[in-house]
């Protein structure tokens, strides 16, 4: 049969890479017999085309029942119309839904009408690095009023962060057809894209296409700890409130005001030592389970930890006049950019304790994370 192979995360390991690479492959990927089909509906936002979200939010009940027949015979079409023995779809969220939607089976049986065996390729990254990504990714959408420290206690039993759980319904779907690719791989100083083309045994096809800068593509680049603070400050503020379109483009100006000026040289690492080691207990059973399942190996033998560096956030101490200085003018300019407007804090306090009695409500509920894994 031929190879459906679906990548499916997980969020924040290094997905928009590879997107990239394979959706800017797209017209020289037919000589190779590969496909990464363009399964975005005519007027989807721009950028819609580089992955498969679309299909992954219909395949998890986020868009209209409608679309998701819409988009499983989108993908059925492409199916039928190719010759290409190998299909890529990647969608970083795959890893993350619900159990209960039936996605992987719903993908395998697609496949296998149209002769495609599924299989299934996740990357992955020490639990603990994987909060400081997701925290730092809420900062960049201005999500997040928290410490890091508290950010991370309240989501330390995650289970997000049970891999070995995460990929059990795929695994099952693919009689255990599963790749892993870490983050960063003890064995090997290859580059992430590098390492997910030789992984899945496609280097002969696609090494002709891509030179240096192409398996050296990165992008997606974390926020450092300037522009988490002042996104934590700004998100105290409300101006989540007052943007049109999506609060991401606060981030980017954030993110954009402290690079060009030489700030923010290295991504934000939260400052909760003991909840690392935490961590590390908590999920080591999973992870060698994972590790055994993907690798055959232990986990440690494989994936290998963040270089060790100090914590660099802001939150919680003591900050130098230099340094509040600096966050005080990232937070300017973006709130010039975007026409802000501070409000008096008679009527922040007021609103902030009803949005946040309504996210509780919300969680308690399942509503927040009803497509999810929580």
């Amino acid at each position: 049969m031929r190879r459906a192979i679906i990548h499916i995360g997980m969020p924040r390991t290094g997905s928009t890479s590879l997107q990239l690479v394979l959706a800017t492959l797209r017209p020289r990927l037919a000589e190779a017999g590969l496909l990464y089909p363009n399964l975005a509906p005519e007027g989807a936002r721009s950028g819609a085309d580089v992955n498969h979200q679309v299909l992954g939010e219909a395949l998890d009940g986020r868009r209209p029942k409608a679309e998701r027949r819409t988009m499983l015979a989108r993908l059925d079409r492409a199916l039928a119309d190719t010759d290409a023995d190998t299909v890529i779809l990647s969608y970083e969220d795959f890893s993350v839904q619900r159990p209960s939607f039936g996605v992987p089976r719903t993908l395998s049986e697609v496949f296998a009408r149209r002769g495609f065996a599924m299989e299934v390729v996740m990357a992955v990254k020490p639990p603990f690095e994987f909060l400081n990504s997701a925290y730092a990714h809420r900062a960049q959408l201005v999500k997040e009023p928290r410490t890091f420290r508290e950010y991370a206690r309240a989501h330390r039993r995650s289970g997000r962060l049970d891999y070995r759980a995460l990929i059990a319904p795929w695994a099952r779907a693919t009689d255990g057809a599963v790749t892993a690719v870490p983050l960063r791989d003890a064995r090997s100083d290859a580059t992430l894209v590098e390492r997910f083309v030789a992984a899945l045994g496609l280097a002969g096809r696609l090494g002709p296409m891509m030179d240096a800068a192409v398996l050296g593509t990165v992008t997606n680049r974390s926020s450092g700890p300037l522009a988490v603070e002042a996104s934590r400050r700004l998100r105290s503020l409300r101006v989540h409130r007052q943007v049109d379109g999506h609060p991401r483009r606060i981030g980017h100006v954030l993110d954009q005001a402290a690079w060009s000026r030489g700030l923010d040289p290295e991504p934000f690492r939260g400052d909760a030592p003991e909840l690392a080691e935490e961590l590390a207990d908590r999920f080591a059973a999973t992870c060698a389970r994972f590790a055994e399942l993907a690798w055959g190996l232990p986990w440690d033998r494989v994936v290998a930890a963040a270089p060790a560096r100090a914590p660099n956030e802001w939150a919680g101490r003591p900050i130098p006049a230099e340094t509040e200085a600096q966050i005080a003018l990232l937070m300017r300019e973006t709130m010039c950019r975007f026409d802000f407007r501070r409000p008096p804090a008679w009527r922040r306090v007021p609103a902030e304790c009803v949005e946040r009695a309504t996210l509780g409500a919300a969680r308690l509920a399942g509503f927040e994370s009803r497509w999810r894994v929580s």
